[in-house]
């Protein structure tokens, strides 16, 4: 019996070591393909990854993911650790090429489940045997088949999430296996990460060159962003046109609105009174045909024309009516005036024929009166038509004196009217335009600056983690901005260009990390959240490299809730320049 159980294990070693051999000649012939590396039939081919803006749909499978993960990793390393703690390292070598020749037999038959049991099955019988990636090549080969099959699987059944984190376990033992990349790349894709696809697409092909499937897959990634930028370009384009549905056009298409209403309504007016008139055509017609003796009936176009001229006769009759009316009133106020002055006359008969010679006679003030000029109180020397007002009418109204307005100061965050049209434009209805730019920048610098983000994770061994990224510095933050005034509308026009530095912090307040971010376009199209564009800039600082996936994880994940708290801090500052203004 013993010599039987020792031939059974050489044969399973023997198996075992060429299964190894045909993994590395495959992985190193460039095979990124979809199958598990020892599948004995043809590859089943891999579904095409879905596009950047499918991710969204894919969140309902990957929020499970990791609580999938957790209890399927507790079930299977409790049924394993009973029976590998007295296994020797060859037994376990042997249970782990079971499992995976079951998890490749159950792919085929496209069993997903079982397949992914059998090849975590399969991990965990090597862990004891790589600790801190200590194992031998066999053990660290096999451990990557396993994982990179797993991988697969998992984005068969959709879990982005879960098939993005295994692919990365497997490049903690081999930093630079190609086929993990591959995988963790495809994943990266479906959860809508093109930068972080393409930057493992770049480090396999560093590796392998030739290698087919990564450099479709490249091309494939770069044509699908190229299209995104296209669709964004055409969006803002049409943003920007009067044709469009930017703000910046609203009221003229409201205006031009109104008009083509109001031209369709008097068109309906209009038909209704020829409606109408047709009516009493009609009637007429009636009425001649029914008279005694019978009169010839009339078209309508004639009838038209003799209606309209009793209409204008009618209004000529009524303005000469009322030309008549106002000659009489004028002739009774003429003779009025002359028995006025007549009456002034007769009191002024018993006055001498000397002072009716003095009064002939012109003084000096009234020879400059006469001339168009006259002089003031204080000795000015002004127009006849310029009245001054007398001591009494000040004490009544005021001083009537013009002022020079003061100087429009700059724009300050004051509740005194800053928006608002100028004195000599009250009604709003003259186009003006003020400069804010000195006021935005300095809000918009200051709404950055006090971006603070906080991210939580479980995946430490110390039971959780919390990492806060913190905006420290706002750079090369260019553009103008104004606030323009025409047909009593307010438009608040802004264009800005900024980057922003930032620091990743642990628990302990030590910095992990440090990277910058880069928002090109901060413009009043972009009213929405998800229009403003924030582009990742690669890390300044990277996390420390022996501090593990995990971290660096974390450290990604952060960066994404600073990246959405800075587009919030953006539209903070447009809700508070429309506040402002």
């Amino acid at each position: 019996t013993k010599s039987r159980r020792d031939r059974t294990r050489q044969t399973h070693q023997a198996k075992m070591t060429d299964a190894v051999t045909m993994d590395e000649k495959a992985s190193s012939s460039g095979n990124g393909g979809d199958s598990p590396t020892d599948a004995p039939s043809s590859p089943p081919e891999l579904i095409d990854p879905p596009s950047l803006d499918d991710a969204v749909d894919n969140k309902a499978n990957d929020d499970d993911d990791d609580a999938e993960k957790k209890v399927a990793n507790s079930d299977d390393s409790n049924d394993d650790d009973k029976s590998s703690a007295t296994m020797t390292p060859d037994d376990l070598l042997l249970k782990a090429m079971t499992h995976k020749e079951d998890g490749n037999s159950h792919f085929k038959s496209s069993d997903y489940t079982s397949a992914t049991r059998s090849y975590r099955r399969g991990t965990n019988a090597l862990k004891t045997l790589n600790i801190d990636n200590s194992g031998d090549e066999q053990v660290k080969s096999l451990l990557i088949t396993l994982q990179t099959n797993l991988s697969m699987v998992c984005y068969k059944q959709s879990k982005h999430k879960m098939s993005r984190d295994v692919a990365s376990k497997a490049l903690e033992i081999d930093s630079i296996n190609v086929k993990a990349l591959y995988r963790r790349a495809v994943a990266h894709r479906a959860l809508g990460d093109a930068d972080a696809a393409k930057a493992d697409l770049r480090t396999a092909l560093k590796t392998e060159p030739n290698n087919v499937s990564v450099r479709k897959e490249l091309i494939s990634i770069k044509k699908l962003v190229e299209n995104q930028k296209a669709k964004e370009k055409a969006r803002l384009q049409k943003a920007f046109s009067k044709g469009g549905s930017s703000l910046l056009y609203s009221d003229k298409e409201e205006e031009e609105q109104r008009k083509l209403m109001e031209v369709e309504e008097k068109k309906k007016l209009e038909k209704e009174a020829v409606q109408k008139r047709k009516g009493e055509w009609e009637d007429e017609v009636v009425r001649r045909m029914a008279s005694d003796p019978p009169q010839e009936a009339i078209s309508f176009d004639e009838w038209d024309k003799q209606r309209r001229k009793k209409e204008e006769d009618a209004e000529k009759a009524q303005k000469k009516a009322k030309k008549a009316i106002a000659d009489v009133e004028r002739e009774a106020q003429r003779k009025a005036r002359e028995a006025q002055k007549a009456a002034n006359n007769t009191n002024n008969n018993n006055e001498s024929d000397d002072d009716d010679d003095d009064d002939d006679k012109l003084t000096e003030r009234e020879l400059a009166m006469l001339r168009g000029y006259k002089k003031t109180s204080d000795g000015r020397t002004t127009s006849y038509f310029n009245r001054e007002q007398t001591e009494h009418e000040k004490q009544l109204i005021g001083s009537i004196q013009p002022k020079k307005l003061d100087e429009v100061s700059s724009p300050t965050a004051s509740s005194s009217g800053v928006g608002g049209p100028s004195a000599w434009n009250a009604s709003g209805t003259t186009w003006e335009e003020k400069d804010t730019t000195d006021w935005c920048k300095k809000t918009l610098e200051q709404s950055l600056l006090d971006t603070t983000s906080a991210y939580y994770s479980a995946t430490s061994s110390d039971g959780g983690t919390t990492y806060v990224a913190v905006v420290k510095k706002v750079t090369d933050l260019t553009g103008d901005a104004s606030v323009a005034i025409a047909g009593g509308k307010k438009r608040y026009i802004y264009d800005f260009h900024a980057n922003v530095e930032y620091e990743v912090t642990g628990e302990d307040g030590d910095a992990i990390a440090s990277g910058s971010l880069r928002m090109p376009e901060i413009h009043s199209a972009n009213s929405n959240e998800d229009e403003l564009d924030v582009d990742v800039i690669a890390w300044k600082t990277p996390p420390p490299a022996d501090s593990g996936v995990s971290v660096m994880q974390d450290c990604v994940e952060c960066r994404k809730v600073l990246v959405a708290d800075v587009r919030k801090s953006v539209l903070r500052f447009v809700e508070k320049f429309n506040a402002t203004f």
